[in-house]
């Protein structure tokens, strides 16, 4: 029969010097759980040793009992036993019930200690591996408030006694300095103890592509986004019936702008499959009223609820949540409505916005705490809506490029209310359908026939980038009409010549020799001599016209004083040192003899340093070529 405490403590007095203490008197340590009744049986226990003479025997016996209990505690310990807790987890010497998380240690004396490490239900449920970056993430659920709640944060966080604080306390989580300690050791021993069930599982804080998988339709990857997305994050998705949206979608593709908005749209998955560049498909009208807004939110309804605010976003936000929200995106389009809010934030043009979105990198940011942020990257197309066009005449050649531009001239949708509330209850499906499709297909096809594509359209006269992403929306069109608008032919190079610019359109130095061109037709009396009898020039001389009368085949040569050209050009947003080599390449420039561009000449009697250009544009401006002709030697006709 077990012994009670009174008997263990009086058979101690009957133990020679030569007799061990008994075990089954340590063990009772163990089995009673109120802490006041413990002490006092410890230290009637040594009472009884100092009576023996024995204390110190007694000591070293107990403090090796202790570490004894606690190795089999961290093996064999306790478990978590929270009402209605997520997960049982073993916990070792914690004691994890109801009233918070405790663990009873005992001090160089022997005596009790208690370790408060919360004072409410807390345990960690789940690990989450980022698969873009491998950092871990930890998910802890805790009761309180009558409910229990579930954060996410840094495993760095759940390591370190202050960042524990700082980040924790702000939820409700009862930890101070005082505990932070103890509530750090807890955590890791539940991880440490449960490597099977905490078994790290991967997650991505973005949408899209992820190798071959694609959030949010993959299965073993969990979301970990951040709460500022979560508008997007939600209307990403299916809603309504399918036949319903594809057959309204069919009738508005009709319209050739609408279902190029479509392409561009679907075109964002296939960017990085193809080794493709990011661009802008920009639809503008000086008018209100014309469908550009609806025909963006029927092209975002591929990929879930095209509300405003949802998967259309007004343009009237900052430069750093408009990349933020494009690598989060990472493969699917940005829609953006209404250019025109951010207008006062740039200068001349929105060059600046177009490169930022078109590089698909964001710039890189350091930490409050030290060192750099995780750089955010993205491979999707930016669908934008305006009142004017978003590159203009001083616009550079790189982000001429890198936008498909269209002028609405008509409206797109009939009747514009009905379309809204027909997307807006069916979304989502097609989405779907397009990832698995690309999911299905070898990467090496889809970049063979882009690149069919693109080659086409390269042989015409169009730039490299303009072709590229031309190639990924005619790409994106052939793969629609596949696996979803089944009915319609895919597009040909033919349907959207109007669309591509041609080289002159991009290249800024014919753009700016053009500027100065109709700059001089637009100011003729300012090159006249104003000492002539009927001459109208009776204020500034900004140079002279020479023409060659005996060789009328040479072209005319304005000579420009100099600082009135660059003047003109810089308040037109050129540059006179970058345009002026291109110019001599085109044979629009004259050296000196000393082979510089400056002639310190006379004009009408004063003499200054002027440039001297060939006005009549060269031989190398033919446009398009017939496009049926190139159209007839492409491999799909």
């Amino acid at each position: 029969m077990e012994k009670s405490k009174d008997e263990l403590l009086d058979g101690m007095m009957e133990l020679t010097p030569a007799d061990p203490f008994p075990d089954e008197v340590f063990y009772k340590i163990f089995e009673i759980e109120d802490i006041v009744e413990r002490t006092r049986y410890i230290e009637g226990m040594k009472t009884r040793a100092r009576q023996l003479k024995r204390i110190s025997e007694f000591n070293s016996t107990l403090k090796a009992f202790f570490q004894d209990y606690a190795q089999k505690m961290k093996e064999t310990g306790n478990k978590t036993a929270f009402t209605g807790q997520p997960v049982e987890l073993e916990c070792g010497q914690w004691r994890a019930n109801d009233l918070g998380v405790t663990m009873q240690r005992f001090d160089n004396k022997g005596m009790p200690v208690i370790v408060n490490a919360c004072t409410h239900p807390i345990l960690p449920m789940e690990i989450l591996k980022n698969v873009d970056t491998g950092d871990e993430r930890i998910r802890l659920s805790y009761f309180k408030y009558g409910t229990w709640n579930q954060v996410t944060v840094g495993r760095d966080v759940c390591a370190d006694n202050n960042s524990i604080v700082k980040v924790l306390s702000k939820i409700g989580i009862e930890v101070t300095t005082e505990n932070a300690k103890s509530l750090v050791k807890y955590i890791s021993d539940c991880v440490g103890y449960n490597p099977a069930k905490l078994s790290p599982k991967r997650s991505i804080n973005r949408l899209g592509w992820a190798g071959n998988e694609f959030m949010p339709y993959a299965q073993d990857i969990v979301y970990d986004g951040d709460e500022e997305f979560d508008s997007i994050y939600h209307n990403i998705g299916q809603g309504g019936d399918y036949e319903i949206w594809k057959e309204h979608c069919g009738a508005l593709r009709k319209n050739k702008i609408i279902r190029l908005a479509f392409a561009a749209s679907a075109a964002s998955v296939v960017i990085s499959l193809v080794n493709a560049l990011p661009f802008v498909f920009h639809i503008w009208s000086g008018e209100s009223g014309t469908g550009k807004t609806v025909a963006i939110m029927a092209a975002m309804s591929i990929w879930g609820n095209p509300k405003m605010g949802g998967l259309v976003k007004t343009m009237d936000v900052t430069q750093y949540y408009l990349t933020k929200s494009a690598a989060f995106l990472h493969s699917i389009p940005f829609a953006g409505d209404e250019l025109q809010t951010i207008k006062d934030r740039w200068t001349t043009n929105f060059d600046k916005l177009i490169y930022r979105v078109t590089e698909g990198i964001m710039r890189g940011q350091g930490k409050a705490s030290g060192g750099v942020k995780e750089t955010m990257t993205w491979s999707n197309s930016f669908l934008f809506t305006g009142e004017e066009p978003i590159t203009k005449q001083n616009s550079r050649a790189g982000s001429k490029n890198r936008v498909i531009e269209i002028e609405v001239e008509e409206n797109l949708i009939e009747d514009g209310n009905h379309t809204v509330s027909v997307l807006t209850a069916n979304y989502g499906h097609a989405g779907k359908i397009l990832v698995e499709y690309l999911q299905n297909t070898e990467a090496k096809k889809l970049r063979e026939e882009y690149k069919r594509y693109f080659d086409a359209m390269c042989n015409l006269d169009t730039t490299e980038k303009q072709a590229m992403a031309m190639a990924c929306i005619l790409l994106a069109d052939r793969i629609l009409t596949e696996v979803i608008f089944t009915d319609e032919e895919p597009l040909r190079i033919k349907d959207i010549k109007t669309y591509l610019r041609s080289a002159n359109e991009v290249d800024v130095a014919e753009r700016s020799y053009q500027a100065v061109l109709n700059w001089i037709a637009k100011n003729p009396v300012r090159f006249q001599n104003p000492n002539g009898t009927d001459s109208l020039n009776k204020g500034e001389v900004w140079g002279r016209i020479d023409e060659d009368e005996e060789h009328q085949e040479k072209p005319p040569v304005a000579v420009i004083n100099k600082d009135v050209l660059c003047e003109f050009l810089e308040k037109a947003g050129f540059d006179y040192a970058a345009v002026s080599k291109k110019w001599e390449a085109k044979d629009r420039i004259q050296r000196n003899s000393q082979g510089k561009y400056i002639h310190n000449t006379r004009v009408y009697g004063i003499k200054a340093n002027y440039i001297k250009l060939n006005m009549e544009p060269g031989a190398d401006e033919e446009g398009f070529m017939d496009i049926e002709e190139e159209q007839a030697r492409l491999p799909f006709d």
